[in-house]
């Protein structure tokens, strides 16, 4: 009998996985099944080749999203591919977040601008009230282009990315600096384990690559219920996905992004969490 066989899609910056994928491919072994990490970017790959394709460190799609999207489109046609095509080039897009917004889910309050708009800084913050604001590219990953500003600087920074861009702009939130984003990890629908990521002394960036820590945390009732009124929002049980929470001005949770495309899940945090995510493939994998 042949040996069940997941590509695993990776970048070339993690030609082998990153750390915390590395967990699941053990777990996925002890089931029987094969995983293969594969840059997807590397050329001539048979994806056909595979039972399915999992989405993991594909870490540098922000770069090159046309590409990435082009991609995921031509390895779902050999292969079915977790999570598929569709969310994908929904989710890789912030825009997203508008549309969870519409339907109820409580979000950061954001003003959306257009690429090669022009827009005066300065009087969008006094007009929201806003003494900070967070500005951000719709198409971004881990952080990288994302710059707080105080009211009066800023305009050269926010032309620079509405030439490529469209952008969000945000309400600076303090609390991000005290307590984190709380992420919450789902597998087929279902709540696998959490965490709180600290930004390092100074900064606000919870990213590890920034200083940032991870630690477990148990989700409070008010941050499930947001984080499950996401999902519902969606319309479709993904495979996996993640929902970052941030406090707002009352210690309210409020989405700040819904990651269904290569989020860090942070099973090393939790000693069973790998095993639930390959257990969720396992599932799928059934006739």
């Amino acid at each position: 009998m042949r040996e069940t066989r997941i590509a695993i899609a990776t970048c070339s910056q993690h030609p082998r996985l990153a750390a915390d994928d590395l967990p699941l491919v053990a777990s996925l072994r002890e089931r029987g099944i094969g995983a293969e990490p594969l840059v997807w970017s590397g050329g001539e790959v048979e994806w056909s080749g595979f039972d399915r394709c999992l989405l993991r460190s594909v870490w540098d799609y922000h770069l090159h999203r046309a590409d990435f999207l082009a991609w995921t489109e031509s390895a779902a046609a050999a292969v079915p591919l977790w999570n598929p095509p569709a969310v994908v080039r929904w989710n890789t897009s912030k825009n997203y977040l508008r549309e969870l917004a519409g339907a109820g889910v409580p979000t950061i309050p954001t003003l959306w601008l257009e690429r090669g708009a022009e827009a005066r800084l300065a009087e969008l913050m006094e007009r929201s009230g806003w003494d900070e604001a967070v500005l951000k590219p719709s198409v971004d990953l881990g952080a990288d282009r994302l710059v707080r500003v105080r009211r009066g600087e800023g305009q050269a920074l926010l032309d620079a990315l509405l030439a490529e861009h469209d952008v969000l702009a945000q309400p600076f939130l303090p609390a991000v600096e005290r307590r984190g984003e709380t992420s919450l990890a789902f597998f087929d629908g279902e709540l696998s384990h959490a965490v709180r990521k600290l930004p390092r002394r100074g900064d606000f960036r919870v990213q590890s690559k920034w200083g940032g820590s991870a630690t477990a945390v148990a989700p409070t009732p008010a941050q499930r219920q947001v984080a499950e009124r996401a999902l519902k929002a969606v319309g479709e049980t993904l495979l996996y996905a993640r929902v970052d929470l941030v406090e707002g001005a009352g210690g309210e949770p409020l989405l700040i992004e819904l990651e269904l495309v290569e989020p860090n899940l942070y099973l090393g945090t939790d000693p069973g969490a790998a095993d639930r995510l390959a257990a969720a493939v396992a599932r799928r994998l059934r006739p």
